[in-house]
């Protein structure tokens, strides 16, 4: 019997939240201009759809909002660091490999913080870029604005699906499995640009699915955090300071490349950091516990 309302539970939720999707995709296609509206509800519509899937069966299950940082300070520190450490090395590895796309002028980040004062002309060298790099590692953890953005996915997918998947499979699947509903979710986004734009191999359908991928290899270390401290809120930390390092590349980047490739981490080449840092997690899954 419990099976059977966790499987609900877990069918009620995806339906929700897919269903809110779907119609927000459908809109679009009539109401371009209603993007902008998606992007900025898609951290709220797992919240939403949590909701109701818990007021329509009556779950009272934890919310997996607790702190237990003086319990877990281990894995907090490594949701801090350590995948930011990934994301820096995945970005280094293609920047190797394609090296006529680093852009020592820095003209994307001149355009996008110009306003806020930094010099309109820049010329960095690796050494400095690698520093530079650095510097976003140990201080993305600190910037609460954007991890209140990744709050609302973390209640939905980590807080939410992830622990009733765990209790209706092997936890190797229930990672596997909250990890691609997760990145089929992008889909209405990656659809209409986000994150890849439109001028790449196969747009969109190749966007749709590296984003599926990305979000297997990022969902694998979210949910690892998120079961080690028994708390969503090293994944939030984890999944703020992801993006945040995670756009460093692209400002040093002349962008002539693929998106499918990289710089950033939603790209096969940039995130092989994550890819690889996935792949030892999932080896060690029986250990978690």
């Amino acid at each position: 019997m419990e099976k059977k309302i966790l499987m609900k539970r877990a069918i009620l939720y995806v339906v929700i939240l897919y269903s809110f999707l779907l119609f927000c995709w459908l809109v679009t296609l009539f109401l371009p201009d209603f993007y902008i509206i998606i992007w900025g509800l898609f951290s709220i519509l797992p919240v939403v759809s949590t909701i109701l899937t818990r007021v329509i069966t009556k779950d009272k299950s934890p919310w997996y909002l607790k702190l237990n940082f003086l319990k877990s300070w281990k894995t907090y520190m490594f949701a801090a660091f350590i995948p930011g450490i990934a994301i820096f090395f995945g970005g280094l590895l293609y920047f190797i490999i394609f090296p006529q796309d680093l852009d020592l002028t820095a003209r994307n980040l001149v355009a996008q913080y110009g306003q806020y004062g930094a010099p309109e002309t820049l010329l960095f060298t690796p050494q400095t870029i690698f520093l530079i790099g650095l510097t976003f590692i140990i201080l993305s953890p600190l910037i609460f604005p954007v991890h209140l953005f990744a709050l609302g996915e973390e209640i939905g997918w980590r807080g939410y699906l992830l622990p009733i998947l765990l209790k209706l499979t092997s936890p190797r699947k229930a990672v596997l499995l909250h990890g691609f509903l997760w990145g089929l979710a992008h889909a209405p986004l990656i659809y209409f640009g986000f994150n890849y734009g439109s001028e790449y191999w196969g747009a969109p359908w190749s966007g749709i699915l590296m984003m599926v991928l990305v979000c297997l290899v990022l969902g694998t270390w979210l949910a690892y955090v998120t079961i080690k401290s028994e708390s969503i809120i090293p994944a939030v930390i984890l999944h703020g300071a992801g993006n945040v390092i995670g756009e460093m590349a692209v400002l040093v980047s002349y962008l002539g490349i693929s998106p499918l490739l990289g710089p950033n981490p939603t790209g096969l080449i940039g995130m092989s950091g994550l890819l690889l840092g996935s792949v030892i997690l999932l080896s060690r899954m029986p250990r978690w516990e």
